[in-house]
């Protein structure tokens, strides 16, 4: 029999004919009453609930019309975690240390409302596709943050008396030690909902009111982005896409940290042949799974570190090598030595612009015809809210903005602006987007580097000569577009 599928997100069961059913019967049968009249009783049944309990409770609401409707097991175990109360006179913390390989997320737990609880926070923060959880002690209460899109959003705030209980019952899923308080913690823990697999690294540090709680959300299984799926303009992309067709050299991403860079170099390395060619990648840690990928996650406690894992790595006859971070003068030294030596390298800096990772290298001690004999590309990039194509309004030019398309040569009568519906969760910004710059290395470009010129100059070259457009350019010509908003690029990118 087919049931439609519904949310229980804002449930709030208002009704005279009746009471929702107890939360023993709801955890223990998956059932739970959605609507009540003098006629018809609407309930939400869970995936794999027993075969019996459409007919129990057709029974039980004799003579009203009984409508069924389906709902995942996940969307069961956050309504009751979002509905359970902790009794703090009354709980009993686990504080033994010990490893869970494997949490299972949409698991009910009797007896125990603190996991509840926090499967909850954690099932919602994946749906809403969060970075990160941050669950923060304050004076009087405990606020939960999410960032999503990059912007930390407070989803709660509950009783401060629970922090610890929820304190130790992290640790406990981290494999930390629940009775240490003063001194920071970092742990991993695997999670699953509905069969698929999703890895967390939790940090922990002493603050003045308790504790600060950060868990950032690696979804392994996720979709893999394209290079066409992350918002290139179709100039900057074919350039990249020429780059990494080489059958050496060295391309850098450039960014802070945050900036997508990473989701970067996985699409580099997705639209490769993977069959053909040998591709290993260093990370730390492994974000996202490649199909046809060796993938290894170095670990500084045993001393496996980007520079000694790229010497190893390089015994096995790769084609392409992936480094996580340049991060030292060793590991940049090495890069550079293994795209000389016939290997693409692609790998990640933090500078503010494409053209200085010419001068970033150099300051690790490399020599200028060393970079200029490998370096193929470098991409600097930061991420912007799209703005919501369901509620965006679109609003004149002022006098002052049109200054500044005018001053990078963009044109364009009107932009957008976010208001907020629900579609987007009132933000005004739904997902993200790439605003770019893209330096490619000719011949005389190749020259200048060798000859120790002033980035500046090379920048200047590249602009004119090489079609470079800059970072500030790309931004606004994306809010001319309606693709972003001006309030979200002038953010991110100094004009």
């Amino acid at each position: 029999m087919f049931m439609k599928r519904i949310s229980l997100k804002n449930l709030q069961f208002n009704s005279s004919f009746g009471e929702q059913y107890s939360k023993e019967f709801i955890s223990h049968r998956g059932a739970v009453k959605i609507q009540e009249t003098a006629d018809e009783v609407h309930i939400a049944i869970a995936d794999g609930s027993d075969m019996h309990l459409r007919h129990d409770l057709e029974n039980f609401h004799i003579p009203k019309k009984v409508v069924f409707f389906s709902i995942s097991k996940a969307e069961l175990a956050t309504f009751v975690g979002e509905t359970t109360t902790i009794d703090i006179d009354n709980v009993k913390t686990d504080t033994k240390h010990k490893e869970e390989s494997s949490i299972a997320l949409d698991a009910i737990t009797q007896g125990a409302p603190v996991v509840n609880i926090i499967n909850a926070i954690c099932i919602e923060a994946i749906r809403l596709e969060s970075s990160d959880i941050h669950i923060e002690a304050h004076a009087d209460s405990v606020h939960i943050r999410y960032r999503i899109d990059g912007v930390l959003r407070t989803v709660k705030k509950i009783d401060k008396s629970v922090f610890l209980t929820i304190s130790n019952r992290v640790k406990i899923m981290a494999n930390l030690n629940p009775l240490e308080q003063r001194l920071p913690q970092d742990g991993r823990m695997s999670v699953t909902i509905e069969n698929s697999t999703i890895d967390l690294r939790v940090s922990i540090i002493p603050v003045a009111n308790g504790e600060s709680i950060v868990m950032r959300i690696f979804n392994t299984s996720a979709k893999l982005l394209s290079l066409d799926e992350l918002g290139f303009y179709s100039k900057d992309l074919e350039a990249i896409k020429t780059a990494v067709q080489q059958p050496f050299g060295l391309i850098l991403i450039t960014g802070p940290t945050g900036s997508g860079k990473t989701t970067t170099l996985h699409a580099l390395i997705a639209g490769l042949p993977v069959p053909e060619l040998k591709i290993i990648t260093i990370e730390d840690p492994v974000e996202q799974l490649i199909p046809g990928v060796n993938q290894v996650q170095v670990n500084d406690e045993i001393n496996l570190s980007f520079d000694g894992m790229l010497r190893r790595v390089l015994r096995q006859d790769p084609n392409v090598i992936m480094v996580g971070e340049i991060r030292d003068s060793a590991t940049a030294e090495l890069a550079l030595r293994s795209a000389l030596t016939g290997h693409l390298i692609l790998s990640t800096l933090h500078t503010n612009d494409s053209v200085s990772v010419v001068t970033r290298l150099e300051n690790m001690g490399l020599e200028p015809f060393l970079i200029a004999a490998v370096l193929r590309c470098s991409v600097a990039q930061r991420l912007v809210r799209k703005v919501c194509p369901s509620c965006r309004k679109k609003v004149s030019i002022n006098k002052k903005t049109q200054l500044l398309l005018s001053k990078y040569k963009v044109t364009g009568d009107s932009m957008y602006e976010s208001t907020g519906c629900p579609a987007c969760e009132d933000t005004g910004y739904k997902g993200r987007t790439i605003v770019s710059e893209v330096f490619t290395v000719d011949k005389t470009i190749e020259e200048m580097i060798a000859d120790r010129r002033p980035a500046a100059d090379i920048a200047k070259y590249a602009a004119i000569h090489a079609g470079m457009g800059s970072m500030a350019k790309n931004a606004l010509q994306k809010t001319v577009d309606g693709i972003t908003t001006l309030h979200e690029v002038e953010k991110e990118v100094l004009f």
